[in-house]
């Protein structure tokens, strides 16, 4: 992804951030940088969510092995262990088993996630209209989930 003045897209602040973060050489350490901002981290979760619905649904769960251990590989991390267990175990809770995070801590979540997530820009990456596409995604189910639901606003006494 280069930088060509799209950043713009993002409809929200958060998105803009994430996809500058995208941009960057090491893109799951700027995304672990996000984690001061609420928004932010709420909007990684989402597109993680997205992202890894968009690769893994309907797949056999072996890709979901191989991928892991591919993307451990690549970060110089431990292929093999809890890490991965925890890994295979936050990708197959994003698309439809999330009682398999129970035990994950908070921490290692978001590490992962942002793993996962910077992932889509390694080369030769995602094209920038496919990522700009996956965060309009998580933006719009982050505005679905956010919406006041029978919200009183204000009661006028007479």
């Amino acid at each position: 992804m280069g930088q060509t003045g799209t950043l713009d897209k993002a409809a929200t602040a958060a998105g803009r951030l994430i996809l500058e973060a995208m941009e960057e050489e090491r893109p799951a350490r700027s995304l672990s940088r996000l984690g001061d901002s609420p928004r932010a981290v709420r909007l990684l979760r989402e597109l993680f969510v997205v992202a890894v619905r968009r690769s893994f649904v309907g797949r056999d769960p072996r890709d979901i092995t191989r991928y892991v251990r591919d993307l451990l590989e690549y970060q110089s991390l431990p292929a093999g262990g809890e890490l991965a267990r925890e890994a295979e175990a936050m990708i197959r809770a994003g698309i439809a088993e999330p009682e398999l995070v129970h035990g994950v801590p908070e921490l290692r979540r978001f590490e992962l996630i942002c793993h996962v997530v910077g992932d889509l820009a390694r080369p030769p990456g995602a094209p920038e209209a496919e990522l700009h596409a996956l965060v309009d995604q998580a933006e719009k189910r982050v505005a679905r989930f956010d919406r006041p639901r029978n919200r009183v606003v204000g009661r006028r006494t007479l």
